[in-house]
Parts: structure tokens; C-alpha cells; sequence
């Protein structure tokens, strides 16, 4: 299994932090040698991205520049401005993006990080995790999207960070 992960996320009304905070509670349940590093998007560098073993991308769904269904505007600073030529070199990488059912684009962030990991030579381990409207209650879901996550690195070789 890896050994390390970095979560670099965005929350604007804490939704996002609570997933990702429900995330890292099983994860540490599970997997109590996992080193975890949990930081914001608007204070990571593209380099971040490579100092774990594994990657998780994390943030709402926005309508930025008046368009909706964007990264929220701290994630795309970093990953579509500041990471544009980043080669993730085959970084298992999974993603979670949060949304509102009001929107016709619900939850396209984490469609937008997905297609990202993807054209930058990510391995996405699994599908997006997609959490729409308040996520208090959906404790259960994140749990098992946890679960097959744990599964995928699990079954993860040992490397040492890039």
C-alpha cells in the first residue's frame, strides 16, 4: 500500500472540508500508517501535487466568470493557470467534486478535475466521488467511496514519493 497521500482541497461553505474531513476519519480507521497531508488549493504550488504517493483533488462546483459548473476559482487558479503544463507521470489520483441540484451542471467540478488528472498523465483510481447538496447526511456514501478507495491503494505498490 502507499505510504503517503495529499489531499489539496477547496471549500468556500465547508461542505467540501466536511467530505474531506469524513474521508481522512476512515482513512485513518483503515489505513493508521497512511501519513495524510490535507491542504488548500490556494496555497499549494504544482509541485505539491507530486510530494505524496497518491493524489486526491477536492472542491464545489462554481459558477466562476459567470459560468456555471466551474472549479471553484482557488482550484482552477491553481490547476488550469499555475499547473497547466504539469505531468502528473502517473500519479494514482482520485477526485471529489460537491454540487447543487439547483444547477444544471451539478457536480461538473469533479468532472472538470477528472478531465484534468486525466490529460496531465493522472491514474485515476476510481470514479468521482459526487456529493449534491448539504453533505451532513451523506456520511454513508463518502464512507463507501472511502472503502473502494482504501481498496484501490491497498492494492497500490509501495513507491516513494516523487
Amino acid at each position: 500500500m502507499i505510504r503517503t497521500l495529499t489531499i489539496i482541497y477547496t471549500t468556500g461553505t465547508g461542505h467540501t472540508e466536511f467530505v474531506i474531513d469524513t474521508v481522512i476519519a476512515a482513512l485513518a480507521a483503515s489505513c493508521p500508517t497512511l501519513r495524510v497531508t490535507k491542504q488548500r488549493a490556494e496555497i499549494s504550488q504544482p509541485e505539491d501535487m507530486h510530494k505524496s504517493d497518491a493524489l486526491l483533488l477536492a472542491c464545489g462546483s462554481w459558477n466562476t466568470n459567470n459560468a456555471e459548473g466551474m472549479l471553484s476559482p482557488y482550484m482552477h487558479d491553481l490547476l488550469i493557470v499555475r499547473a497547466a503544463k504539469e505531468d502528473l507521470k502517473g500519479m494514482p489520483t482520485a477526485v471529489i467534486g460537491l454540487g447543487d441540484e439547483r444547477y444544471f451542471f451539478t457536480a461538473k467540478a469533479a468532472d472538470r478535475m477528472a478531465d484534468y488528472c486525466a490529460t496531465h498523465n493522472a491514474k485515476l483510481l476510481l470514479p468521482a466521488l459526487k456529493i449534491i447538496n448539504d453533505p451532513f447526511d451523506q456520511a454513508p456514501k463518502i464512507q463507501a467511496w472511502t472503502k473502494e478507495f482504501i481498496a484501490k491503494i491497498s492494492a497500490l505498490p509501495v513507491v516513494t514519493a516523487q
